[in-house]
């Protein structure tokens, strides 16, 4: 990537108009945006990379050590130390953990344990989530358009004329905006060809005799092309400013028609670019639970993936050591005693 500061329109003659100001701002964003994405996609990559042998084996070594828990309240539900009250308690917290530790992290083993406890098959209650979230609709759109009751289809014929008219009007003005955009796109490839073409016309390798000039040349090409079909001025206008060597200044000819063209173009680079910056950070999120507008950097994101590593380290710790205390019934009974099953009215459970 070139210096940023040769895309600046440096102003030296006279201060700069709005367009040139804009276009320097916009120049900067693409720059600060390209780096951010690089910075996180790495962090995304380093995370992906280190899962398998620094994040995954401790989620198995926890799920396990809950499995390890309900197989301990199975046993002591079948014992002969606790009363009705406790019982209730124990079925309840037997079925919530094995079902979750079934659906949500492939422990079927456990499938006859929470058959035990409900009246309901766990495949059954399986298959009806699966069916659930399959007929769930989850476009938020669609949503939102379900809640009025669609109007029955009329004919335009058997509509009044006035309301003929203002659809003919509103459809005429559709045309209208869609001519519109599509000379706008076409001004706006024709500035990225321009400067593509230019570039074409000093860089082109075929009628170089030199085979070592050749060679560079039609490695040039190759760099033009790449930037011409991704329509990325940026980098077209960083690549004529690098091969030409052209002085900075010449960016203060620019004329007010190109400035316009070139600065939608780089608007809407900064527009992909975040929607990209965005999907990047999304999908750092759903790994290390960084919420994604604070994925800023490859520092933050590793630091809290390093953060996720060491606290599952200390709960591993912590429910190994909760799991000897439970094996003696009295300290069991004792976290028994208080908990409340939710939407259950709490009953005594004093020995």
């Amino acid at each position: 990537m070139t210096d940023t500061a040769i895309l600046h329109i440096p102003g030296l003659d006279k201060p700069l108009n709005k367009k040139q100001k804009e276009f320097n701002t916009l120049s900067e964003t693409i720059e600060a945006l390209d780096r951010q994405i690089a910075d996180l996609q790495q962090a995304y990559d380093e995370m992906l990379r280190r899962m398998p042998s620094d994040l995954d084996p401790l989620v198995r070594e926890y799920q396990g050590c809950r499995a390890d828990i309900v197989n301990l309240w199975d046993r002591a539900y079948e014992a002969e130390h606790f009363r009705k009250a406790y019982q209730t308690k124990l079925a309840f917290l037997i079925t919530e953990n094995a079902y979750d530790l079934v659906k949500n992290h492939g422990l079927n083993e456990l499938k006859a344990i929470f058959n035990k406890y409900s009246p309901v098959n766990i495949d059954v209650l399986l298959e009806e989530e699966r069916i659930r979230d399959s007929t769930r609709i989850k476009d938020p759109a669609f949503l939102l358009e379900s809640v009025y009751e669609p109007e029955p289809e009329v004919s335009f014929h058997e509509l009044s004329e006035e309301e003929q008219q203002r659809i003919k009007a509103e459809r005429r003005e559709q045309r209208v905006d869609q001519r519109t955009r599509e000379a706008q796109q076409l001004k706006t490839t024709k500035s990225v060809r321009s400067v593509y073409m230019e570039l074409v016309k000093t860089f082109h390798p075929d009628r170089e005799t030199d085979e070592a000039e050749k060679q560079r040349k039609t490695e040039t090409m190759q760099r033009i092309t790449t930037a011409y079909q991704a329509n990325n001025l940026l980098d077209l206008l960083k690549l004529q400013m690098e091969l030409e060597q052209i002085d900075r200044t010449g960016l203060e000819n620019l004329n007010k028609n190109q400035l316009s063209y070139y600065n939608k173009i780089l608007r809407q680079q900064v527009e992909e670019l975040d929607l990209q910056k965005v999907s990047i950070q999304q999908k750092i999120s759903a790994i290390c639970g960084l919420p994604y507008q604070h994925a800023n950097s490859q520092v933050t994101v590793i630091a809290k993936f390093n953060t996720n590593i060491n606290e599952l380290k200390a709960e591993i710790k912590n429910i190994r050591k909760v799991y000897k205390h439970w094996l003696v019934p009295s300290q069991l009974k004792a976290y028994l005693k208080p908990f409340q099953i939710p939407d259950q009215p709490e009953e005594d459970g004093e020995d």
